[in-house]
Formats: structure tokens, sequence, C-alpha cells
């Protein structure tokens, strides 16, 4: 059956209607905050939290709701939510400092530091460079990793990403499927890939010799002061945690892991996101820190192999009208959102535990309320 588009195209603009709250004083914290309620009420979210900055300062951080329902604990803009995708752009940064210490080019064969052969069967003489891992124009495909349940519930998943990687490119492999790869010649196409991205956190541990979340940890969180950011599941103390809240969580943990986690298993308050982030936006300083140049900023933010949208692990994306820069990202019990405004400076990060939330008036408002200061 096909899709009717503008079908969908009208649920979507009846649903964003349906959020909205009009005549909003964007330059009011009390209007803002109520359409923001009524917005959680309406699609009965447990809780939000964010942040609103501009350049190195935090204009407004706030949490709404509970981050556990059941156990009555508030949300606080320190609580930890799990990041889902949002997580790729702090794999790309990682992978980005291995390039600029040298140590690899963006346009090289990512084969060098695999054990494995990486390649196409269609397009055996095209080579899968690092660029094409973060533009998602590698031709690895999701289609057969989508059939999988890679779930770990209530811990860390024991299989290592070495393990997993031989398992998905080694003809054998428990993962392995000609599926792995789409039809298109890596460059060509933008195919979001899930399966390429947690490879780029595989590659960071592979060239830097350590492992991937203490990779992170040494180079990103702790000299960012991102004090409330973990990969592992077990250095997130649950007190801290928000409880995914979904109707696919039926096991005795609604936490869970995956062994792709470079993809989407990082764990971060609101407060520690907006450090990373103001820290992206700033051109890769934040407090005297630096975790990243301008030029690679710069380029992490620039339009890859002529797609219209999609950057280095960054993406241009149409919020109510506004043309703003970020990533987006869902899993089971949680939904996220990290955006700036390249024309005012203003950044925005939304956190939230529940399944498929709307939260796109959410960014709105809050990037209204940025660009209003």
């Amino acid at each position: 059956m096909k899709t009717n588009i503008f079908l969908l195209a009208l649920i979507a603009l009846l649903a964003t209607a349906a959020c909205r709250k009009d005549n909003v004083d964007p330059t009011s914290q009390k209007e803002v905050r109520n359409a923001i309620e009524d917005i959680m009420d309406r699609q009965d979210l447990n809780s939000i939290a964010f942040s609103v900055t501009k350049g190195s300062d935090v204009l407004w951080a706030e949490a709404m709701g509970y981050a556990d329902a059941e156990g009555k604990i508030a949300a606080t803009t320190d609580t930890r939510y799990l990041l889902a995708s949002v997580s790729k752009t702090v794999t790309a940064v990682a992978l980005l400092q291995l390039v600029e210490d040298g140590q690899i080019t963006l346009d090289e064969d990512i084969n060098t530091h695999l054990p494995f052969i990486a390649r196409n069967p269609d397009y055996p003489n095209t080579s899968i460079t690092y660029r094409m891992l973060l533009a998602h124009a590698s031709s690895i495909s999701d289609n057969h990793q989508n059939t999988l349940d890679l779930y770990c519930y209530g811990s860390d998943c024991s299989m290592s990403m070495a393990d997993f990687f031989d398992a998905v490119f080694i003809p054998g492999g428990s993962y392995f499927s000609a599926d792995n790869f789409s039809s298109a010649e890596p460059g060509t196409v933008s195919d979001y890939s899930n399966l390429g991205s947690a490879l780029i956190g595989y590659l960071v541990e592979r060239i830097s010799g350590m492992p991937f979340d203490q990779y992170c940890k040494q180079h990103i969180f702790s000299p960012l002061g991102m004090n409330h950011t973990e990969w592992r599941l077990a250095d997130s103390p649950l007190s801290e945690t928000a409880t995914p809240i979904s109707n696919d969580l039926t096991g005795s943990s609604p936490h869970y892991t995956f062994p792709d986690y470079p993809n989407g298993g990082l764990r971060a308050s609101a407060n520690d996101l907006s450090r990373f982030w103001r820290a992206i936006i700033q051109g890769g300083s934040l407090d005297g820190t630096t975790i990243l140049s301008p030029q690679t900023v710069q380029s992490m933010f620039s339009l890859q192999f002529g797609f219209g949208d999609q950057c280095l692990a960054f993406y241009y994306e149409t919020v109510d009208g506004m043309r703003l820069l970020g990533h987006s990202g869902g899993e089971m019990g949680v939904t996220t959102e990290m955006y700036h405004d390249p024309a005012t400076g203003t950044g925005v990060v939304v956190l939230n535990n529940n399944d498929d939330a709307d939260l796109s008036m959410v960014v709105s408002y809050l990037m209204q309320y940025g660009n209003a200061q």
C-alpha cells in the first residue's frame, strides 16, 4: 500500500496546531512555561528537562514533572536521560578529535583500522570513508539490524563492540546479512544508519586504543565538567536517572542497553548536554576548555555530498518555520531534542522520558524565548 504523503503532512500539521498555544509572549518565562505545561498535559508526558542558551550563557534551565512517577521523584536539570540518537553527535566529536590529532583523515578508507572488511559487495572498489559514515552516506544499512532484538535489560550488554561488529561484518556471523548494505554506491545517497554510527564508536576505540566510553569521559565529559553523563548503565545511578515510560517495556527493568551503544546509548542531564552543546555552538570551546577547533566545528555544520539537509552528524530541520541545526532522538521511553538557530546563536536542549513525544512546539517556544533575549 502506498503512503498518502499529503495525508501524512496534514496529520503532522494538525498535530502541531493541536500543541500550539496562541498569543504566547516569547519574552515571558511564565507564559512559555504555561504553554509547555499545556503540551505536557495534552500528551500526558511524564517529565521535561530543558536548557536555553545563547553564547556561553544559560538563559533558562528548568525541569517539570517526574523522573520516576511511581516513586514520585521529581525531574531536575541534573536528572540523567537516555539521549537516544542525540548520542551520535558526541560519537562524532570523538572521531573528529582523532582527525584533528592527525591519526586519520576524513576521506580515507575506514578499513585501514578494522579487523574485517567493510565494503559494499555491489561496489567492491569503492572505499567507505569516515566522512561517509558521519554524513550517513556509507551505504551501510539498518535493514537487517532492524529485524533483531539486541536490547539488554537492567544491565550493560556483555557483548563487546568487537564481538558485535565481527558478528555483523564477517561472513557466517550471527548478524551478518547482505542487507547490512544498501544497493546505493557509497557517497551517493543519504540513508540514515544506526549501524554506521555505531561503527564510528568502534573505530574510535580501535584508533585510540581506549574503550570508547573511557575515551569520551577522558576527552569530552571530564574536560567540559559533564559530571552527570555516562555511556554505561552501571555508571549511571538509577536514583539520578529518568525512568523510560513505554508500553514496550514490560520486563523487570525499564532501563536497557544495546551492544552498538555509540549510536544512542548515552545518558546525560540537561545541564550537561547544554555544556556540550554550548561548546559546539561556540566553535568547540566552553569556559576555556577546547574539545574541537572552530574549523572542525564549521565542517560539522557544512552540508555534505550535495545533500540538502545532512551535515557531519548534524542536520538542518525546519521546526515551526525556523531553519534549525541539530539532532533529535527517540528510543523506547525517551524523546530528545538538541537544536541551534544559526541566525541568532540560541541553543535549546529538551529531554523527555516518554515514547514518541511531539516536542516540536516545546523547542519552538524555547527557541523564541532565547531569540527574544
